[in-house]
């Protein structure tokens, strides 16, 4: 009997043992509709956006407070924060221009471009129901990326309005949508010095 009852309840155990929470993938998007009036024909590259070590990895971080983080091992990012940041930065780009130029590096050694933009980001994080950051500077270099044409910093903050991941990715997306239209603004400055 008490062999019997042993081996339920190790069996119980183990059934418990092997069950994991399961794991959500967050992408940074916009709501926009896909860019059907192409008039433009400015051609953009993108370089892969720089992101600090600590926040450039699969797990979304968060703040928790002044001094402290949390990396959640359950609500990671497909693809990566940087490649996300630097997708969507590049969608933008050809929306706002409407250009279907865009690329991200890294390009064939044949490509031709107007422009190239590098973006270097120090802050990119959020709380759970407070607010998210994004803070940086970006370039716009020439055509061949040997010449810088201009250099601007940007600070951006946008609200979390819920204690969720969702709603998390959510404002971040807002805050990268919001540098690439500062971007895309430099840009269209520039093409009418021309």
């Amino acid at each position: 009997m008490f062999r019997k009852a042993f081996i339920f309840i190790l069996l119980i155990l183990l059934s418990a043992c092997g069950v994991s929470p399961r794991t959500n993938f967050y992408l940074l998007s916009s709501e926009r509709n896909t860019l059907s009036n192409v008039s433009g024909n400015v051609a953009i590259g993108v370089w892969k956006v720089n992101l600090p070590d600590l926040i450039d990895r699969p797990e979304m971080v968060t703040r928790t407070g002044p001094y402290t983080i949390d990396m959640a091992d359950f609500h990671r990012w497909a693809g990566g924060l940087g490649s996300n940041v630097t997708l969507l930065i590049a969608n933008e780009l050809a929306y706002n221009l409407e250009t279907a130029y865009v690329d991200v590096s890294p390009w064939s050694s044949y490509r031709n471009f107007d422009y190239q933009i590098k973006v270097h980001i120090r802050q990119f994080d959020g709380e759970l129901g407070g607010e998210s950051s994004l803070v940086g500077t970006f370039l716009i270099l020439n055509g061949k990326g040997d010449k810088q044409i201009l250099e601007e910093s940007f600070s951006f903050k946008e609200n979390v309005n819920d204690k969720n991941y969702s709603q998390l990715a959510s404002a971040m997306s807002k805050l990268v949508i919001r540098l690439s239209d500062k971007i895309s603004n430099a840009i269209s400055k520039q093409i009418s010095k021309k």
